[in-house]
């Protein structure tokens, strides 16, 4: 049985991202309604809305401290093979994942649901993964959570060096 989370975040998108797929949406209810009649448009617009928000919701990935590890969607890190986290800028996420980024990292970023991130480096020498990149709106809050977690262990100064700035 897994562990009670000490930390949970879903990656929902921000208000904005809704525009496009219920733009969509609207266009398409419109058009229905126009040929059809209006029920016909007030129907797409409920059942299109329903699906865009379902879709938004199951595609949105969820982020677990527990003392099972950190899981990201359907990825687990065991505590024992997290080293150490480093929080993160709009500024650090757009450099590591733009030109010469390290193509071996486990990414999670969604831009449109989050503008800072973790930088949570692994501690497995078997792990194809030198580190798993994942954005959040809470950082803190998550690296305080790992911290609780794995008693203190998770805690970093920022201030000494760049994320990957050994990579």
């Amino acid at each position: 049985m897994a562990a009670e989370p000490e930390y949970r975040e879903r990656a929902l998108p921000y208000w904005w991202a809704w525009l496009l797929p219920l733009g969509v949406v609207l266009m398409l209810a419109v058009a229905y309604g126009a040929a059809l009649g209006p029920a016909a448009g007030y129907v797409i617009a409920a059942a299109g809305t329903a699906l865009v928000a379902v879709v938004m919701w199951t595609s949105s990935p969820v982020m677990i401290v527990s003392r099972d590890g950190l899981t990201v969607g359907r990825a687990t890190l065991p505590l024992d093979c997290i080293g150490e986290v480093e929080p993160l800028t709009k500024a650090d996420i757009v450099r590591l994942r733009g030109p010469g980024a390290d193509a071996r990292l486990f990414t999670a970023v969604r831009t449109w649901s989050a503008r800072e991130g973790l930088l949570v480096h692994v501690n497995d020498p078997d792990d194809p993964h030198p580190a798993w990149l994942i954005s959040t709106r809470n950082p803190v809050r998550a690296i305080d959570a790992l911290a609780a977690t794995m008693g203190g262990a998770a805690t970093t100064d920022n201030t000494e060096r760049t994320p990957m700035e050994d990579a």
